[in-house]
């Protein structure tokens, strides 16, 4: 059976992941805190090595602990979400496994997927003097972003028109590999829809779904600008 190994490839000793997991073994499991920052999870790396048939292999992954209990129901849609813009996307889209389990004691989900680290912030208009020179040199990097768009705007226009999030930090990024990657897991598009659900605007929603389209706007515009 596989065992992970106490040290990362660099050789630093990390720590682990608070409370239990039923699928997966916490107490044995190296990983480090990256992000508490998300609305929905906090965000661990397991990257390091595990033993397999007398070697060692390497293993880099993030696993995002869900802040509260979620029945599987709930649980479902994340996933849902998540294989439409799969399905939409491809790559840009990493590859990332949904389990509901019990999470403390609770049942709750969990998402564990392949690292891709962060590298430059594209959705953050404070990056635009740096963004455009650099989607002119990245070909490929401007075809994943026109692809990006035009999903979104799609989205925006069906008959339930979803917004896809880009209120979160680091969402939309360039990973070190110079990819446009999308890195956001739990509720992954707000639903214009809810907003006149209640008898008074949901000011919270609505601040969160300009924020994006403004952002969506600011890509487009990037995208225009480096020759996309």
């Amino acid at each position: 059976m596989a065992q992970p190994s106490d040290r990362p490839a660099g050789g630093k000793e990390v720590d682990r992941i608070p409370g239990t997991i039923a699928c997966l073994d916490t107490a044995n499991l190296p990983a480090t805190l990256i992000s508490t920052v998300g609305s929905h999870c906090e965000v661990w790396q397991q990257a390091g090595r595990i033993r397999r048939g007398g070697g060692q292999e390497p293993l880099d992954l993030v696993i995002k602990k869900f802040r509260q209990p979620c029945g599987f129901r709930e649980a479902r849609v994340y996933a849902r979400e998540y294989r439409t813009l799969r399905e939409a996307l491809g790559e840009i889209i990493p590859a990332t496994r949904f389990v509901h389990t019990e999470v403390d004691g609770e049942p709750s989900v969990v998402v564990i997927a392949r690292t891709h680290t962060p590298w430059f912030n594209l959705a953050n208009p404070g990056n635009e003097e740096e963004a455009v020179p650099l989607l002119r040199r990245l070909g490929r990097a401007r075809d994943q972003l026109r692809r990006f768009i035009a999903a979104a705007r799609g989205w925006h226009g069906d008959r339930d028109p979803r917004v896809i999030d880009l209120f979160g930090v680091d969402n939309l990024v360039l990973d070190r590999g110079y990819q446009l990657r999308y890195l956001d897991s739990f509720g992954v598009f707000f639903h214009e829809s809810l907003l006149h659900l209640l008898a008074e605007v949901d000011e919270e929603l609505k601040y969160k779904i300009d924020l994006s389209l403004r952002r969506l706007d600011y890509l487009e515009y990037l995208l225009s600008e480096s020759g996309g």
